[in-house]
């Protein structure tokens, strides 16, 4: 394989405060950054945060392979068109573009989990509309747009019929079908590997407890699909999603930048 290592902001402890300079001396090659809630007005869409970011970047050496927009386990991403939440939606998705242009970040990725869950026909069309609205702002902007979600491959399939578009792509994770659902994660990996952009989320857990545990050492199958990716010999990104701060992983060292070195070490020993 031929592979750059990354993690998410949010998960280096202190919640991403410093992160630039934490992720490269602990030799990583990159970080995905996110875009930050509703909630919070999206961060991310400051454009002081955005230079901030990209100085850090120039001093610290590191790459930002993606924007996240996380912010779909709060607000749903498939809301009704000319619903108060359809128009914060594509607000949020095409700032979050915007802001990748500016930054020379390629992808943007967007999670449908939980309010953005896809769970209904409607659900589905829904996610579909919004898709090709977002693949259609990215395209002149050269920005793929990417979606991570915890369905079934029939499920992901039919979006991808649906969207149509050349910069969509799917995002795969190696731990939430494991976690979060009855699925198989290595069929889905199986089924699903084609259309999946060349960047990964790595973490490891238990049934109920996702991103809780150093990589391998989970029941996600985690080495399982690393020979997987090692036998199509995948090239890209493979980006730590494990949550260091969180019960149950920070009873595994009252350092929490520790338990971030045994998962990065278990990560580079994984792809040798």
């Amino acid at each position: 394989m031929d592979v750059k290592l990354g993690i998410c902001n949010f998960c280096v402890p202190g919640t991403g405060v410093f992160a630039p300079q934490i992720v490269s001396e602990m030799g990583l090659d990159g970080m995905s950054l996110e875009f930050g809630s509703y909630e919070h007005g999206w961060p991310l869409a400051q454009r002081k945060l955005q230079d901030l970011y990209l100085d850090a970047q120039q001093k610290y050496g590191i790459e930002y392979p993606n924007i996240g927009v996380s912010d779909g386990d709060n607000v749903p991403f498939h809301a009704r068109k000319g619903s108060k939440w359809d128009e914060i939606v594509n607000a949020e998705g095409t700032k979050a573009i915007d802001a990748a242009a500016y930054m020379g970040i390629k992808l943007v990725f967007f999670s449908n989990f939980n309010a953005s869950l896809m769970q209904t026909e409607e659900d589905i069309e829904n996610t579909a509309r919004r898709y090709r609205y977002f693949c259609d702002y990215a395209q002149d902007k050269g920005i793929q747009i990417g979606c991570e979600n915890p369905n079934t491959v029939q499920v992901q399939k039919q979006l991808l019929e649906m969207v149509d578009r050349k910069n969509f792509n799917l995002f795969f994770d190696s731990c939430n079908h494991a976690c979060l659902t009855d699925i198989d994660i290595h069929e889905v990996l199986r089924e699903m590997y084609p259309y999946y952009i060349n960047q990964m989320h790595v973490k490891d857990g238990v049934k109920g407890a996702n991103a809780s545990m150093i990589l391998g050492t989970g029941t996600t199958g985690y080495q399982e699909t690393i020979s997987f990716l090692k036998e199509r010999n995948y090239s890209g990104w493979l980006i730590l999603e494990n949550l260091y701060e969180l019960d149950p992983m920070r009873k595994i060292n009252e350092d929490y930048f520790e338990i971030m070195r045994q998962d990065i070490a278990a990560l580079k020993e994984s792809v040798k």
